[in-house]
């Protein structure tokens, strides 16, 4: 339940365009700042993205100028998709940004104002078992998992209307929550039969 992906049902009749077509596609920088011990901003890689949000408790840390610099060319803002691309890819989310940081070999992509396709309806088609596959055929064979800014940016996706997305993001939410209780449920049973076990060898 842990690998759940969403199943999302494709009608034929919805055109397909590529990511960069409607959204504006980038990635964090390939530079290695200096990192500092405190007083830093954290500096957020592949590593720091799971369990679908970013993880700040094993993070480097960069300086204000180094932040400044970054953010020149991938400023993350509230409700951007950030994405790794090295290692771990795949896994996006959609970003709820409460703190300042920057990103390093993370794709970032953002929302034009009049865009056609709703942040988490993409998050979602970029999170699907079909495309979750595509990334992984095109980082076979080498050591390192890597998919390109290119290879991100040329994805189609299916656009259905925004009132159909809103529905589709609303079905996944709703079943995610299915998933996510019968997940609680199996960790209490496994609890509940160590706790036997436990009992059993005491006596």
């Amino acid at each position: 339940m842990e690998s759940w992906k969403p199943q999302i049902e494709i009608n034929p009749e919805w055109p397909m365009v590529k990511l960069g077509e409607i959204c504006d596609v980038r990635d964090g920088t390939h530079d290695s700042p200096k990192y500092v011990q405190q007083d830093g901003f954290p500096l957020i890689t592949s590593k720091n993205i799971k369990d679908g949000k970013i993880d700040f408790s094993e993070v480097n840390l960069i300086t204000k100028e180094d932040l400044h610099k970054i953010n020149e060319r991938s400023m993350v803002d509230d409700g951007d998709i950030v994405m790794p691309m090295i290692g771990t890819i795949g896994n996006p989310i959609v970003v709820r940004k409460d703190r300042e940081f920057g990103i390093k070999n993370v794709a970032l992509i953002k929302f034009y104002a009049d865009t056609k396709a709703i942040n988490y309806y993409v998050k979602e088609i970029l999170d699907s078992n079909l495309l979750s596959t595509h990334y992984q055929n095109q980082s076979a064979g080498s050591t390192q998992k890597f998919i390109s800014l290119g290879f991100i940016r040329s994805l189609e996706i299916p656009l259905p209307p925004l009132e159909i997305q809103r529905v589709i993001i609303d079905k996944i939410e709703a079943e995610r929550k299915v998933v996510d209780g019968c997940w609680e449920l199996i960790k209490n049973y496994e609890l509940k039969i160590k706790d036997v076990i436990d009992k059993v060898w005491e006596e």
